[in-house]
């Protein structure tokens, strides 16, 4: 398990709950997402970069997400959702999630999402503060160390 998520600095266990599972018995799809929306939230609290942005003027919206499936799973299940900074760019950033199945022990879905910063005020993307950037910097190469 520790060689498949020792990238991924900002881990949350999850576990699979009885409503997560559809009428064929595995987690039904939608559900994945939810789970990388908890990572995710877990990641800009932990992280502080949504401190960084400086006050509830400025956020983040979900511009692109993505989600691959590797095998379906079932309940009981305990899941690690595992969260990494891929790329960041002046308005944006790429994170990188994958759904680890403690049950199975292996990966049980890979996401990608790309992540804009908004201004509430202007009700547009924007550039991200300075601050917000070296914290984003940082996390990237945390990974490599």
């Amino acid at each position: 398990m520790k060689d498949q998520l020792n990238h991924y600095p900002y881990q949350l266990k999850h576990p699979v709950r009885w409503g997560d599972i559809d009428m064929l018995g595995h987690v039904n799809n939608s559900n994945y997402f939810r789970y990388c929306e908890e990572g995710r939230v877990k990641f800009f609290t932990d992280s502080n970069i949504r401190a960084a942005l400086g006050g509830d003027k400025l956020g983040f919206v979900v511009a692109y997400i993505d989600c691959k499936f590797k095998f379906p799973v079932t309940y009981p299940d305990n899941l690690i959702i595992a969260t990494k900074v891929e790329k960041i760019s002046s308005d944006r950033l790429t994170l990188s999630q994958v759904i680890f199945s403690e049950t199975y022990q292996k990966i049980a879905a890979k996401s990608e999402s790309i992540i804009v910063s908004y201004s509430h005020e202007m009700q547009s993307k924007i550039n991200l503060p300075k601050a917000a950037l070296s914290l984003l910097e940082k996390e990237l190469n945390r990974q490599f160390e």
